[in-house]
């Protein structure tokens, strides 16, 4: 029998360098780096009023020019994030209250006390993190948030958690693939030129306009050229560390990787490892700018091959390697890290950064399999690193060749989770009923968690708020009142509750009306955050890296419009237990009337333990749990599943956001179910629901079956899940299948 343990009895075959370079990395904890919340700050209280696109130019390059940088041992690759690897930076322009109550008060917990995602604190930093924290009261995006919200809205999020967007409350956007392919084959001194046209054509008689555009133009200058300057930094130290260098074939390398920082990311990249580097640096430079989650890298394995292929053609380069090298790229990359409040990393466990990584697929002119040999190395280095990020994702589609289906399941099975699988025959039509063009359809990446959209021409951002579909749907059975705080924002437009529902459409009728409601709230938040977003925090770096063919064409960035498409995403959270508890009072109350609506109440709101009650709560607990439940192939119940959803995606559909209409595709809002772990917070603030959920525990993860119902096998629930419209899911389709190794001999 083979060993079922197969991640720990499998060894990764690292060379010595990557060996070295993973253990160096390892060896440092988590920990948080003041220096790009102080030189940020630094440059705030000193330098005078500017637009705030350019003001966030200039800021960002004081802090390119003032932070650390190091050069990893053995590292082919220079780039870092924070003084440290795997340290964090801050980000206070957003938020500073948790880290004020955090790091300074330790409520709940100091970082480095944390249950979970612990973090280092020097005691010598505290004195800086104490300033900022002064400084920045009153004038953060938070605070701004509190005085522009409606009082609905705050309540949504703060108290009820219908819909939560705590992420974008304490931090940037990301949610966005980067134009690697251009920036590589343009260098970023082609974007100094174009902003540079784009000032000298500016029209000044007939645009209304046209001071944005200035403004934004000189940014972007700014912007390009402090990433050159960052690269220039890493050339001296290059050097420096070249000229005190013993061994020497380390030294051929710092020298090599001074001539290289020197030509790239200014110019187009010549090289496999040019390109690399070129990506390392911007992709590090990106996340200093925004604090964001899902910064994504695109279709590496196409926009890659070419100069890989040249390379190994001209014999400079061979396969062993290119794959050292990849995983070297993969180590630096892993080396960056972000902190969030305590509250918000209930919902993001593991500290995940979404920096994600596609390979395979189908090449976007001929419609034919895309993969190559680049994919495989790609595998190879996931095998091997072991690392969770960058997050792997692979396109599968119906003409993927066998190997490569293979080589992919050899990796799946280590059980780290990587890489993830998405499925073009429903992300392509998703897309195209999205109004995506085809080519740009079929050339989508993944871009967070399980989000789709073509790398460059993307704006807005694939991941939004949270919307709790499980609370909405126990508030419609307290007439609209959350029965966890008493707080009441919307009856139900029938007026009536459980107790008092005289049919079954009557409760979905209900269940609907507090969606349409709280999507309502959810589009407030949104749009709100976005605005103030444009006018106090624009982010040239983002746009011109983002979307360099549009946003610079049109002079705008993404908040202002400047995609060549926009859409808001959400993550939508309880699909099944929408359609269990919907299926169990159909069942209970209005089918068989084992219950009436009034007895199914009670139990609801005494967790089912009340014991005085006949049938008793137990036995009402035991009633729901036996009624069908979603993800067992049963139609009657999927069906549900999949009416209830298209709903919410086709209302949230309905709502522009605040790019309509100013030159995107797009400019809505729109929908996936995508849960992270959010489905645990969320389970904390509901009640007990008909699906025979007790209350205050986790709710469904994605559109996955609900944990412990899905009896029949995993063909049953696969084919329960296929039933879901997932065309309707432009913003992603999530299902986890999780196996115990000890079923899987």
């Amino acid at each position: 029998m083979e060993n079922i343990s197969y991640q720990i009895s499998t060894e990764p075959v690292r060379t010595k360098r990557i060996d070295h370079l993973y253990q160096y990395i390892t060896s440092f904890g988590s920990g948080i780096c003041v220096e790009r919340g102080k030189y940020l700050t630094e440059f705030y209280e000193t330098e005078p009023d500017l637009p705030n696109v350019l003001k966030r130019a200039k800021a960002i390059e004081h802090v390119l020019k003032k932070m650390s940088i190091y050069i990893m041992p053995g590292s082919l690759f220079a780039g870092n994030q924070t003084s440290n690897p795997r340290w964090a930076p801050i980000f206070p322009e957003f938020e500073v209250e948790w880290m004020e109550e955090e790091f300074i008060k330790g409520n709940p917990y100091f970082p480095y006390e944390r249950p979970a995602d612990r973090y280092i604190l020097r005691d010598e930093d505290m004195a800086d993190i104490k300033h900022i924290c002064e400084w920045w009261k009153g004038k953060t995006h938070v605070d701004r948030l509190r005085s522009r919200l409606p009082k609905e809205a705050l309540l949504t999020h703060y108290k009820i958690k219908a819909a939560d967007i705590g992420a974008y409350f304490q931090g940037g956007d990301g949610h966005f693939a980067t134009a690697h392919e251009w920036l590589i084959n343009n260098g970023l001194e082609e974007i100094i030129r174009q902003a540079k046209e784009g000032l000298s054509k500016l029209d000044w008689k007939d645009d209304p306009e046209v001071v944005k555009k200035k403004d934004f133009y000189e940014a972007a200058i700014v912007t390009a050229q402090s990433v050159i300057n960052y690269a220039e930094r890493y050339a001296k130290l290059a050097e420096e560390m070249a000229a005190k260098e013993t061994d020497s074939d380390r030294k051929k390398e710092l020298e090599e990787m001074a001539v290289i920082c020197r030509h790239v990311p200014a110019k187009p990249a010549r090289t496999f490892k040019e390109a690399l580097q070129f990506i390392i640096l911007t992709h590090i430079c990106l996340h200093i700018e925004d604090n964001g989650v899902g910064i994504s890298f695109g279709r590496f394995d196409q926009f890659m091959y070419p100069f890989y292929q040249k390379d190994v053609e001209s014999g400079a380069l061979d396969r062993e390697t290119a794959l050292e090298m990849v995983e070297n790229f993969f180590l630096q990359i892993y080396a960056s890290n972000k902190v969030r409040s305590w509250e918000d990393t209930d919902y993001f466990r593991g500290v995940p950064m979404f920096q994600n990584l596609t390979i395979g697929g189908q090449d976007a002119v001929k419609k034919c399999d895309a993969s190559n040999e680049l994919s495989y190395i790609c595998l190879d280095a996931i095998y091997n690193t072991r690392t969770p990020q960058p997050s792997l994702t692979v396109r599968f589609h119906k003409n993927t060749p066998y190997e490569f289906k293979m080589k992919v399941a050899e990796v799946v099975r280590l059980g780290t989770g990587l890489p993830s699988i998405f499925n073009d025959e429903t992300y392509i039509p998703a897309l195209l009923n999205r109004g995506y063009q085809l080519d740009d359809a079929y050339n989508y990446c993944i871009i967070g968690c399980v989000e789709p959209g073509p790398a460059g021409l993307l704006g807005g951002r694939t991941g939004g708020a949270w919307l709790n579909c499980t609370k909405a749907l126990e508030m419609s059975f307290y007439n609209g009142t959350d029965p966890r705080t008493g707080i009441c924002l919307h009856e139900n437009e029938n007026g009536k509750d459980l107790a008092t529902f005289e049919s079954f459409e009557e409760a979905k009728e209900a269940y609907r009306d507090q969606m349409k409601y709280y999507i309502k709230m959810e589009a407030i938040l949104e749009n709100t955050i976005d605005q103030l977003w444009e006018e106090h925090m624009n982010e040239p770096m983002t746009s011109v890296f983002g979307c360099p063919t549009t946003t610079l064409e049109r002079g705008k960035t993404f908040k202002q419009g400047g995609a060549k498409y926009d859409y808001t995403g959400q993550q939508t959270i309880g699909t099944a237990n929408i359609a269990n508890s919907l299926y169990a009072v159909k069942k209970l109350v209005f089918d068989d009337k084992i219950l009436s609506g009034a007895q199914l109440k009670h139990a609801l709101e005494t967790n089912f333990k009340d014991m005085e009650t006949k049938p008793t709560g137990p036995q009402i607990q035991a009633l729901c749990k036996n009624v069908p439940k979603y993800g067992n192939d049963i139609d009657e119940v999927d069906e549900l599943a999949r009416e209830m959803l298209a709903f919410v995606a086709n209302e949230l559909c309905s709502y522009k956001n605040t790019r309509y209409g100013r030159g995107p595709i797009g400019g809505t809002l729109h929908c996936s179910t995508s849960t992270v772990s959010s489905n645990t917070p969320f389970g904390k603030v509901c009640g007990a629901t008909p699906d025979g959920r007790e209350a205050y525990t986790p709710v469904a993860d994605g559109q996955s079956p609900m944990k412990g119902t899905d009896t029949n096998g995993p063909t049953a629930a696969i084919r329960s899940v296929s039933r879901i419209n997932n065309v309707l899911l432009s913003c992603g389709s999530l299902y986890n299948l999780k196996f115990n190794p000890s079923d899987l001999y």
